[in-house]
């Protein structure tokens, strides 16, 4: 099974790009062998999905990586690191990278992990989106779709 999972919080205006993404996804009827998962600011959840049956994971989220809003770039877990300031693997924490680090050291089923950061103009407490990202939903679902796929 391959998985294309959305993080994020709708009330963080542009931090909400990987669920919109995976609602146009079930919405338009387009999980075709793959499928899309919501799991909002759920991410110790993402170990339900690190089984031996999982071929592929792409994991959509906004991500500061200093190009221009609304640019999306695809990277592997180990081209990254994180930024955040950690006490220690929460449900409040959220930091995707720690809970693959978690994953590892529990010996879980680890498959391909991809991610797709789309550069944030915005991240305010705020519903919807900026209208950088709004207008390039499209061109992002459809690269989703075709990444989760390859």
């Amino acid at each position: 099974m391959r998985y294309l999972i959305g993080v994020g919080n709708y009330c963080a205006f542009d931090d909400s790009i990987g669920l919109r993404i995976v609602e146009r996804i079930a919405e338009g009827g387009l999980e075709q062998g793959f499928r899309a998962i919501d799991l909002s600011g759920n991410t110790l959840n993402l170990l339900n999905f690190l089984e031996p049956a999982t071929e592929h994971i792409l994991i959509v989220d906004s991500a500061r990586m200093g190009k221009a809003p609304g640019e999306h770039a695809f990277f592997s877990p180990a081209q990254v690191e994180t930024r955040k300031e950690l006490s220690g693997l929460t449900t409040h924490e959220g930091d995707l990278l720690k809970i693959l680090e978690f994953a590892r050291q529990m010996n879980y089923h680890l498959p391909p992990i991809t991610f797709m950061g789309i550069e944030p103009q915005s991240v305010d407490n705020a519903m919807g989106l900026s209208e950088a990202l709004r207008l390039r939903l499209p061109e992002y679902v459809d690269a989703a779709i075709r990444r989760c796929l390859a």
